[in-house]
């Protein structure tokens, strides 16, 4: 296997920008509502803490189809990559035209259950089904990228995530200052980025990878193939379903504070996210390349790499964490935070110094474990720790 394929810089560079680029548009997003309105932003936060939990339902796919088809190429199956590719893509559209509909017919009832202050309900909901719709294309595009990348292409997804994420902030930017749509127009922006993504992702796969998707392929479902990344992606998705319900379950412990704890909890979990970038790049390169490995039958050169992966992110975790510690008034100064939110938020920047390290190393062994085949400790230990012990110790 060529050195070029199982370059973890190669690799988890693009990996990283890509990642980087969504995350600061998220929070540039978060800053521009933040600006026009400080409580608006817990009724962007609650739309999508939804939009995380559906997506993580139907990402299970991706993460099997994924490690799959990195085993495939290790392994010179090109059959069973091409089943692959076709079935999850499929399945995943399928999947998330049910969970868009779902949230457009019950949506209000899923506010509810989070417990959104009665003032930001309206303005949820509007966000929320915007949203719904974007589901559909999220579902598409999540496969389309994971294919892309596990090709050696990650440099094509992060030069798309980057044209995404110029359309949603130039969008968002012309509905706050422009007209009056709020949520609504954010919403519409999301969803044009979207397709724009999508596109983009068809153009790669039919021009570059040289794939040409066939519906008659795509609807012929073979249980074994199947098998093969439900074995995976199964346990992969309960896994990430458990973490979500957990932090949904605790976003409702905090909402039931009021607007402002809700608020400042939309805003730091989006610097969380930013902080965990190396240890998402470093999991995700590191995955692709174990799963070819693990087919190729290497399995202690892809043991060997993991532990590699490992040291460089929590290493790198650690000083971005206390950076964003050192940063802290700068941060809230940028976000142009009312003080009552700022004394809510100063003890979460020394909280993540510890929370983070912990989470990255999490990441990374997870995911190795996954390119590995063992998708079912993760599952059950998380299962343990999560439910057993964060949820009763954040409601008390």
């Amino acid at each position: 296997m060529a050195k070029k394929q199982l370059s973890l810089t190669r690799l988890s560079i693009p990996i990283f920008w890509d990642l980087l680029s969504k995350y600061l548009t998220v929070i540039i997003n978060t800053a521009m509502v933040s600006h026009y309105s400080n409580f608006l932003v817990g009724a962007m936060g609650a739309g999508n803490q939804i939009l995380d939990l559906f997506i993580t339902i139907f990402s299970f796919l991706s993460v099997g189809c994924s490690v799959v088809i990195a085993q495939a190429i290790g392994a010179k199956d090109h059959v069973l990559a091409r089943k692959v590719i076709h079935q999850s893509l499929f399945l995943n559209a399928l999947l998330g035209f049910v969970c868009g509909a779902l949230i457009l017919w019950h949506g209000e009832y899923l506010l509810y259950l989070l417990k959104i202050p009665q003032e930001l309900l309206k303005d949820s909901e509007i966000y929320l089904n915007m949203l719904a719709i974007c589901l559909f294309f999220d579902a598409i595009g999540i496969v389309l990228a994971a294919i892309v990348r596990v090709y050696n292409m990650a440099y094509w997804v992060m030069l798309i995530g980057f044209l995404m994420d110029i359309v949603v902030i130039c969008g968002n930017y012309y509905v706050l200052h422009y007209t009056k749509s709020e949520l609504f127009g954010v919403g519409l922006s999301n969803i044009f980025a979207r397709i724009v993504a999508i596109v983009a992702l068809l153009v790669i796969l039919f021009y570059k990878l040289k794939i040409h998707l066939k519906i008659k392929e795509m609807i012929k479902l073979e249980k074994e193939v199947l098998k093969k990344v439900l074995n995976i992606g199964g346990f992969s998705a309960g896994e990430n379903l458990l973490w979500i319900v957990q932090y949904t379950i605790a976003f409702a412990f905090v909402a039931s504070l009021g607007e402002a704890s809700l608020s400042v909890q939309t805003i730091y979990f989006q610097i969380s996210m930013l902080i965990m970038l190396i240890g998402q790049a470093t999991s995700i390169a590191n995955e692709i390349i174990v799963g070819k490995l693990v087919g190729a039958r290497y399995i202690n050169i892809a043991y060997k790499h993991t532990w590699r992966a490992l040291y460089f992110s929590v290493i790198a975790s650690a000083l971005v964490a206390l950076l964003n510690y050192l940063c802290q008034d700068f941060t809230m100064q940028i976000l142009r935070l009312k003080e009552e939110l700022k004394n809510l938020m100063i003890p979460l920047f020394v909280l993540s110094i510890f929370l983070e390290i912990s989470r990255t190393f999490n990441i990374v062994m997870v995911n190795s474990l996954r390119a590995s085949g063992d998708a079912k400790f993760p599952f059950f230990s998380g299962l343990v720790f999560m439910m057993g012990v964060s949820l009763p110790v954040g409601y008390v």
